[in-house]
């Protein structure tokens, strides 16, 4: 699934791979290291204020920037492969941090299930299956419009996007995501205790 490159050569590596992606990751790094330093503002207010603030922005980061990242690494050449790893890289760094984050208390395997199959990490991760379907299906219309000749609509994008939402409903929404938690919670009883 390679793009029709109007005109232009296939950009290097690190034009369609490593400045888009490494920017998001950058952003959110940064964005995690402001948030730790917040605890220091006094100013119950303006702490308040910048802490949401910055959580939004660590929300956008980690679970939307593949609407940002796939577009410009798509026209810049980028093959379906290095998009994926382009828009998972950043969100698979958030789970890497919550392994992390908890592995200072559990084992190993305990940690890498925490950080993998809870509901948030769950949704984050089919949810960028999904957006990464629009995004297929955004540039190829663009592309369209452009005179590229390529098909809009295939199977592959509208099936993404049809199982990301049909996860993101089972594990966030239906029953108020109680039976996905339910469920999660008999698996690591029955794996760990």
């Amino acid at each position: 699934m390679q793009p029709e490159m109007s005109g232009d050569a296939r950009k290097s590596l690190c034009k369609r791979l490593v400045l888009p992606a490494g920017t998001v990751l950058i952003v959110w790094l940064l964005l995690n290291f402001f948030y730790d330093q917040l605890i220091y503002i006094e100013n119950v207010k303006l702490y308040a204020l910048l802490a949401d603030l910055t959580w939004i922005l660590l929300v956008i980061s980690v679970g939307f920037s593949t609407l940002i990242i796939y577009p410009i690494m798509y026209f810049r050449g980028a093959s379906f492969g290095e998009r994926l790893l382009g828009c998972y890289l950043t969100p698979l760094g958030w789970c890497f941090k919550e392994f992390l984050r908890v592995n200072v208390s559990f084992t190993f395997a305990e940690s890498a299930f925490f950080a993998l199959l809870t509901s948030v990490s769950l949704m984050l991760l089919f949810g960028q299956v999904g957006l990464i379907g629009l995004s297929e299906l955004s540039c190829r219309w663009l592309a369209g419009r452009k005179g590229s000749g390529r098909k809009v609509l295939t199977p592959g994008p509208v099936i993404s996007v049809t199982v990301s939402l049909g996860a993101v409903y089972f594990i966030g929404l239906y029953d108020g995501g109680y039976v996905f938690h339910l469920m999660v919670k008999m698996l690591y009883r029955a794996l760990f205790l």
